[in-house]
């Protein structure tokens, strides 16, 4: 255990400065937003770009089978739950199943996989972010347009929403960055040694970063909305999320450990900033999404530390 909160406590002390920094003012919020650029546009490009161009190695594929599976039977069950339970509308419904699913891979999943697993555990990370949000944002936007279709508040129409999805993910540098990579890494060429290194020292700089640039970015968040709908939120995300995802890696696909380990730490990181994110754009569920990423991101200290403690045993 001890060699655990080795690795779980500086991560996020990291966070925790970043957020007491943001609170206290010490910077602005054009300087956290100048770091969250950083690490969005170079910092964790570059570390994705040198993981694929040394080449996929042997990754078990299916661990992407395996996750989007869970994935899918987790949404449709906070689906059912907003809707029995809370009586929500379909467009709030669909962002309650989000803030369930949409794990922080780029700010917290990918500098603890990597810093905790290695490298090899941050190979299988990256294919599932490669469809992270390529899958789940068409859906739940989809989902949301319906929603307001039938309430009579419609958005700007379909080609817009085609146009724009589209456009979203395919200027994004995170899947630019995968992209271009595992292209490279084809060619079966080693990296140059100034390209290696700038790459190197670039990519150095994405976990400590992410973790700061998390911590800062969470005081632009406060807890607020209806407490039960939003700790719903919280216990899916971060127990019944993994707990299914543990059920389908060990039972129904088999994955191998580290894989398994990968995938349901994965699925128990907090819920991400975008899903707020998607929240404000449709000007819906802000109190509840707001507070259920920050809530969800404090408790992630205890619950992923423990999983850690179950699950990095069963790799030695």
């Amino acid at each position: 255990m001890q060699s655990i909160l080795e690795t779980v406590l500086p991560i996020f002390g990291l966070v925790l400065c970043g957020y007491v920094v943001g609170r206290k003012g010490w910077m602005s919020e054009e300087a956290i937003k100048g770091l969250n650029t950083f690490v969005f546009y170079f910092a964790i490009p570059a570390l994705l770009f040198r993981a694929m161009a040394r080449g996929l190695g042997p990754i078990e594929f299916t661990i992407v089978g395996a996750y989007f599976t869970a994935v899918l039977v987790t949404f449709l069950l906070a689906l059912a739950v907003a809707r029995v339970v809370f009586r929500t509308g379909a467009a709030e419904r669909a962002l309650f199943a989000m803030g369930s699913i949409f794990s922080n891979t780029v700010l917290l999943a990918i500098p603890l996989i990597f810093t905790a697993l290695g490298e090899a555990a941050g190979q299988q990370l990256i294919l599932i972010i490669t469809f992270h949000a390529v899958i789940i944002f068409p859906v739940v936007t989809i989902l949301i347009e319906l929603g307001l279709f039938k309430q009579g508040r419609g958005g700007g129409g379909w080609r817009g929403l085609v146009v724009n999805t589209v456009k979203s993910l395919a200027l994004n540098p995170i899947i630019l960055a995968l992209v271009a990579g595992i292209a490279y890494g084809q060619t079966g060429l080693p990296l140059p040694g100034a390209g290696e290194r700038f790459l190197s020292l670039l990519g150095g700089a994405a976990a400590p970063c992410a973790l700061f640039a998390l911590g800062a970015s969470l005081t632009s968040f406060e807890i607020r909305g209806d407490m039960k709908e939003t700790l719903a939120i919280v216990a899916m995300k971060l127990l019944v999320h993994p707990a299914i995802m543990a059920v389908t890696a060990l039972f129904v696909f088999e994955l191998p450990p580290l894989a398994t380990a990968v995938a349901v730490l994965t699925a128990a990181c907090p819920a991400g900033a975008n899903v707020f994110i998607m929240a404000r754009q449709y000007n819906l569920y802000l109190g509840r999404s707001a507070s259920a990423v920050l809530i969800s991101t404090g408790l992630s200290v205890v619950t992923l530390s423990l999983l850690l403690a179950l699950l990095k045993p069963t790799l030695s």
